[in-house]
């Protein structure tokens, strides 16, 4: 009896060792990883076509998705998508400079803001940045309502509806990689959906 007492006041004494010893050990790691991190912090580079909302799609892929069976609408459906896909290379190549310019303004006033270390700067570069780039926002959109209606006249609803949510993903994908969204500390992945 004897025995097994002293088992159990050597294996307590030990387990609450290891146990103190293993707290104090994360506990500075978990300081030290989040200066790190503090110090380190970048935020991503703002990317103006991003921004605006260009989107290519894959047409093969709206096929599959839709589940469109027959072939002379697959066809169609694809000269459509191939059309507004040229569209937006052509808005690409027609404002190429402008977003060039646009990236280069937000990265040196960004840069300034963060060495003024002014917060509200920085939202205010990214409002600054969509109003000089809200007419190209503004191309994209036509193109895109173009495109909707030209498929909504060959799509039954279900296949429309499924389009739809491809393109919302599509979208969605888009805006998470903004940096206003980061900025904000809204979620990238897994987050919560709003309607």
């Amino acid at each position: 009896m004897r025995k097994n007492i002293l088992k159990l006041v050597v294996f307590t004494t030990i387990l609450l060792m290891t146990k103190s010893i293993l707290a104090q050990r994360g506990s500075g790691n978990r300081g030290q990883t989040q200066h790190q991190i503090d110090g380190q912090r970048e935020l991503p580079k703002f990317n103006a076509k991003n921004a605006v909302g260009i989107l290519k799609y894959d047409y093969g892929r709206v096929i599959k998705k839709a589940k469109i069976k027959k072939d002379a609408k697959k066809n169609r459906i694809a000269k459509i998508i191939s059309d507004y896909n040229h569209i937006i290379d052509e808005i690409k190549f027609l404002h190429s400079e402008d977003f060039k310019a646009v990236e280069n303004y937000v990265s040196i006033k960004r840069e300034e803001a963060r060495t003024n270390n002014d917060r509200a700067a920085m939202s205010f570069i990214h409002s600054e940045a969509m109003e000089q780039l809200l007419y190209i926002k503004r191309n994209v959109y036509k193109a895109e309502q173009t495109l909707n209606n030209q498929l909504e006249m060959f799509l039954t609803e279900k296949q429309f509806h499924k389009w739809r949510r491809l393109q919302r993903a599509r979208k969605e994908s888009l805006n998470s990689k903004t940096p206003d969204n980061i900025e904000r500390g809204r979620p990238q992945k897994g987050g919560r959906r709003t309607r």
